[in-house]
């Protein structure tokens, strides 16, 4: 008999995949707040602050396991904390209610907002002032306190897959356009990034694993911000050209577009683009035996490549992190430029 697998935010980007890349060998239930877009089999609408109809999942199904995606992201500021921290909350009640035997939960590196000079170990204290990684971090903290007797954190970077573009696809359409590019700084700071694919098999051995563990994952090559980007440039072929500015400089210029909303990002958006957050993935390669060899580079060229030849197909995609970014800073470079040209 198939052992089932609860997964919540089975309509995000990771949740759709993983659901289809597990549902041949494990009896899936499928639960999001969000309509059923995927048409997933075995789904559940339901939103995880409700308590009773959560409860109803577990009492009308043999759950072994969970897989635990579902969030609130940085497009909500206002709700994000106490969503993840107590639909968390419930969902941890009920697996130790109903003697859950593994509780897989991706956290994230955004718990980390400071600039590291080596790469960060599951050790280092969390340095987010940011919602979303406080309350990431929150969870951790409930389930280390739960009496579980087998857990998985996954401290989890960037999520890349070739289906994937949103915020990255700023530049992406930067670079279709061959506009130029301008880095707050030198751009030589190194950003961690993983595939989908990665991730998806890191959760899937992480079903197995027996007492209480946390990993962080990501790329076993991270390169600076600049070098990701000149490589895509170099083998598209592109005519973008990078150019660095002064730090202070830059930094007011984006605070500028992000206050009024020109740019599809963030002010923890912009900590990424100016700092080295890298994360030691030691730990999980030993314990799982895992041996990825995939670039930063050829994770993001892959990306792209896949960005300009879906490009009808990603426009069409109106939520989540895998939808078409807000290009209204790109509109205004594209009108610049056709001014400079006349």
């Amino acid at each position: 008999m198939k052992s089932k697998i609860l997964i919540t935010g089975s309509q995000g980007f990771i949740g759709k995949i993983i659901v289809d890349k597990l549902k041949k060998k494990y009896h899936i239930l499928a639960i999001d707040k969000k309509d059923n877009l995927a048409n997933q089999k075995n789904f559940a609408k339901i939103n995880l602050l409700n308590l009773k109809s959560l409860e109803q999942i577990f009492k009308k199904n043999k759950i072994s396991k969970i897989i635990h995606l579902a969030s609130e992201i940085f497009d909500d500021d206002k709700n994000v904390f106490n969503y993840n921290v107590f639909s968390s909350k419930n969902l941890i009640l009920m697996a130790k209610k109903y003697n859950i035997k593994q509780f897989v939960f991706t956290s994230t590196f955004s718990i980390y907002e400071k600039n590291y000079k080596k790469p960060i170990t599951e050790n280092e204290p969390p340095s987010a002032k940011n919602l979303y990684g406080k309350s990431k971090f929150e969870v951790e903290k409930i389930l280390k306190k739960s009496d579980l007797k087998n857990f998985c954190i996954l401290r989890v970077p960037i999520v890349i897959g070739k289906t994937r573009s949103h915020r990255i696809g700023i530049l992406f359409e930067m670079i279709r356009n061959d506009l130029p590019l301008i880095l707050i700084g030198k751009g030589d700071n190194k950003i961690q990034f993983i595939s989908v694919d990665d991730l998806c098999l890191i959760i899937k051995k992480s079903l197995h694993l027996k007492k209480k563990f946390t990993f962080n994952v990501g790329t076993a090559q991270s390169s600076t911000f600049k070098e990701n980007l000149m490589h895509i440039i170099k083998k598209s072929k592109s005519k973008s050209k990078i150019f660095t500015t002064n730090y202070y400089i830059g930094s007011f210029a984006l605070n500028i577009l992000i206050f009024f909303k020109l740019v599809d990002l963030n002010f923890y958006h912009k900590a990424l683009l100016t700092k080295n957050i890298v994360l030691n993935t030691n730990k999980i390669k030993r314990v799982l035996n895992l041996n990825f060899n995939i670039s930063s580079k050829e994770i993001l060229l892959e990306n792209y490549k896949f960005y300009l030849k879906n490009f009808k197909m990603i426009s069409l995609i109106k939520s989540g992190s895998d939808k078409k970014p807000s290009l209204k800073i790109f509109n205004l470079l594209k009108f610049f430029m056709k001014i400079f040209k006349a």
